[in-house]
């Protein structure tokens, strides 16, 4: 006959209960890309981009996204021949929220992409930005960088470098 210890065999079957549920959680969010899925499928010949957005929107901002959307779009050449698009983009909601130090402001934007031979949509997507400032003078500014950043990563884009105050310093007393 075999003695057997009930005592510590009941302290660690809640202890199975609780983990098995947990691991089946953790596990079920877990997902192996599928080899056939595409992983270019957002790879496009952008040839332009409109950038709207609700009156109450700032115009600073619209401008400033319309044109660094279009510095990346004209950066950017394909070795390849891709369906050719152009991006509508919409700003729908802009706030600015006061922190400890200074103000987060953010936005919702909508990209659409539409094929430039039939019209018709191609692919349509939403994000948020957000954006740290100290001031009000450049949060539109800083927004409209955060925004055209994104798309450039989402669509493959080449952004055009930015000069540092340095760099523009040396090679304005270069030979």
């Amino acid at each position: 006959m075999q003695a057997r210890c009930f005592g510590c065999c009941m302290s660690f079957r809640p202890f199975q209960i609780a983990v098995l549920p947990l691991a089946m959680l953790m596990l079920t969010g877990f997902r192996m890309p599928d080899a056939n899925e595409d992983v270019e499928r957002l790879l496009y010949d952008v040839r332009g981009a409109f950038v709207t957005a609700q009156p109450d929107i700032s115009r600073e901002l619209i401008t400033q996204t319309d044109l660094m959307v279009d510095a990346a779009i004209q950066a950017t050449s394909r070795s390849i021949m891709l369906p050719r698009t152009i991006l509508t983009v919409r700003i729908s909601r802009t706030a600015r929220l006061p922190v400890l130090f200074g103000n987060r402001s953010t936005a919702s934007v909508t990209v659409k992409v539409v094929s430039v031979g039939s019209g018709e949509p191609v692919a349509e997507g939403s994000f948020d930005v957000s954006a740290l400032t100290f001031g009000k003078a450049n949060a539109d500014a800083l927004l409209a960088e955060k925004i055209a950043d994104r798309i450039a990563d989402e669509f493959r884009l080449q952004m055009p470098r930015r000069r540092a105050v340095v760099t523009a310093l040396v090679e304005s007393h270069g030979p």
